[in-house]
């Protein structure tokens, strides 16, 4: 439901009585909305937490060289045609966006339920070793440049 406030208050987000709260439109529109009640996890929420910590813990562990070059490569990204009008992520969010995408090919197959930072070592993730390879097994997008982003996920 659309919300108004009282007061000259033109906006809120966050949780009050019940409720969430949320900003839309360069706060122009607030939606309130009944604050979800979660009885019990469910399996799939333990596998997204299970998949999420996983791929949090390996970007800890990635060179700081690879991450610098997936910095580089995202504002470069983002001003592709195809996401002028989408919001703008950070190296983290395209990481998480390789994974998935190397997770979903079907001839080399990343298994996210194994990832894990002791395997950077041992060179397992050849199909997103580096940028430039991500770019070129397809799990991202060309952008000018991207066959400079060589740095390796391991230090």
């Amino acid at each position: 439901m659309k919300v108004k406030f009282r007061f000259g208050i033109k906006s809120y987000s966050g949780t009050l009585d019940e409720l969430v709260y949320a900003n839309y439109a360069d706060r122009s529109i607030v939606i309130g909305r009944m604050l979800p009640k979660f009885e019990e996890l469910t399996p799939q929420n333990i596998s997204i937490q299970s998949k999420a910590s996983l791929i949090a813990n390996l970007y800890e562990a990635i060179s700081d060289d690879f991450k610098a070059d997936l910095t580089s490569y995202t504002k470069k990204m983002y001003k592709l045609k195809a996401f002028k009008d989408k919001l703008r992520g950070n190296a983290y969010s395209t990481y998480v966006k390789m994974i998935y995408s190397a997770a979903n090919d079907t001839e080399n197959q990343l298994d996210i339920d194994s990832l894990s930072a002791d395997d950077l070592a041992l060179g397992v993730y050849s199909q997103i070793n580096s940028v430039q390879v991500a770019v070129e097994n397809g799990y991202l997008p060309k952008v000018k440049g991207y066959e400079d982003y060589t740095n390796t996920l391991s230090a």
